[in-house]
């Protein structure tokens, strides 16, 4: 008689809907900040961005983006907790990340982000993309980037971010986004044409965003082997997460580029 499978390992997934920018920062750090003192799951979760520009951890917010162009057309600019390029996100964008002890998803960065594509890829062929991982940090269809990532490792915890384009508008981006260095306008705009691509050109039309988390999702537990079980913030991750956008992510300062500090693991020993 064979024996039975294992089961599978089981992360949390929550959803936490359309917020402002610095909120969902905020956010991805109290996850984080909290996960590593054992008090928040492993957990996949789906975030949901307004126009707004997103720079690295060590980047130069007015060296990518186009800051003028942000201010005219309400776009929100902010700073993440991990490092990676600057990018531009809107409604047409899914953003995920992944909060897991180092070790589950693989011995380091590079492993983890090899399984986690895959599982992206393995989701987007659900949608009826062929769909392949382009190490270290994307997917391509076409041979194109439909998906990027970036993360960090810090003590027992993994982060790893990556945003889906679903049905993303080029000229917005190259609006939004100051050109490399000595790279001219129409350089600019066209080479981002030429190496980005989303679902809506790839399927020929533009999928409702909750059909395309989903299949993300199936697809991420597939190639994770994983059991995803619903649930949401608790009170103690959302007060965290409030403290550290009032304190340094929410602020212009930090967007701006003052030093990152220990605000995260502050806000986690002293929230409620």
């Amino acid at each position: 008689m064979s024996a039975a499978p294992a089961p599978a390992q089981r992360m949390r997934v929550i959803d936490t809907g359309r917020r402002s920018a610095r909120w969902n920062l905020a956010m991805t750090a109290a996850l984080a900040a909290l996960h590593r003192t054992g008090e928040t799951p492993d957990t996949l979760r789906f975030l949901h961005f307004p126009r707004s520009v997103l720079i690295g951890r060590h980047q130069d917010l007015g060296r990518e983006a186009r800051l003028d162009h942000c201010r005219a057309y309400g776009i929100e600019t902010a700073r993440r907790p991990t490092g990676g390029g600057a990018v531009y996100m809107d409604p047409g964008i899914l953003s995920w990340e992944i909060v897991a002890d180092r070790d589950r998803l693989g011995r380091g960065l590079e492993a983890a982000a090899a399984r986690v594509l895959a599982g992206v890829a393995a989701g987007l062929a659900r949608l009826g993309i062929d769909a392949r991982v382009r190490l270290p940090h994307d997917v391509v269809a076409e041979g194109r980037k439909i998906c990027g990532s970036a993360g960090l490792v810090e003590g027992r915890s993994l982060l790893l971010q990556g945003t889906l384009l679903v049905a993303v508008d080029v000229a917005q981006v190259s609006a939004a986004l100051m050109p490399p260095q000595g790279v001219g306008e129409d350089e600019h705009r066209i080479g981002l044409a030429s190496r980005l691509i989303d679902v809506a050109s790839l399927t020929g039309r533009t999928p409702a965003m909750a059909d395309v988390q989903a299949s993300i999702a199936d697809g991420l537990a597939e190639a994770l082997g994983l059991a995803l079980d619903a649930g949401a913030p608790s009170a103690r991750e959302m007060a965290v997460a409030a403290r550290l956008l009032a304190d340094e992510i929410g602020t212009d300062a930090f967007v701006a580029g003052a030093e990152p500090s220990d605000a995260a693991a502050a806000a986690a020993t002293a929230a409620p």
